[in-house]
């Protein structure tokens, strides 16, 4: 019986502190209080942030009047981020 393959997830290969920072980044949508509650500095997010968005091809944190929204692509990666740090934990 063969099994069929599995469709790669776009945080495969990601180092996992990333996701991490990710998942705070979209929970927050600031990288100040991201990096408040990951418990390093806002130059370290920032610098996380720099990295994602390469990886990815894609702003994911786009700044608006009122901060920052997500782009279509960082909401469609919360679920999993989420789960993957879950899995990690």
């Amino acid at each position: 019986m063969s099994r069929s393959a599995r469709p790669s997830s776009p945080l495969a290969g990601l180092d996992l502190n990333l996701i991490v920072t990710l998942r705070e980044l979209i929970g927050e949508r600031n990288v100040t209080r991201a990096a408040e509650r990951l418990g390093v500095t806002q130059p370290a997010v920032s610098a996380s942030l720099a990295r994602l968005r390469k990886h990815f091809g894609d702003e994911l944190l786009v700044r608006a009047s009122n901060g920052y929204r997500l782009s279509p692509l960082a909401a469609s990666l919360a679920e999993q981020a989420e789960a993957g740090c879950a899995g990690a934990e």
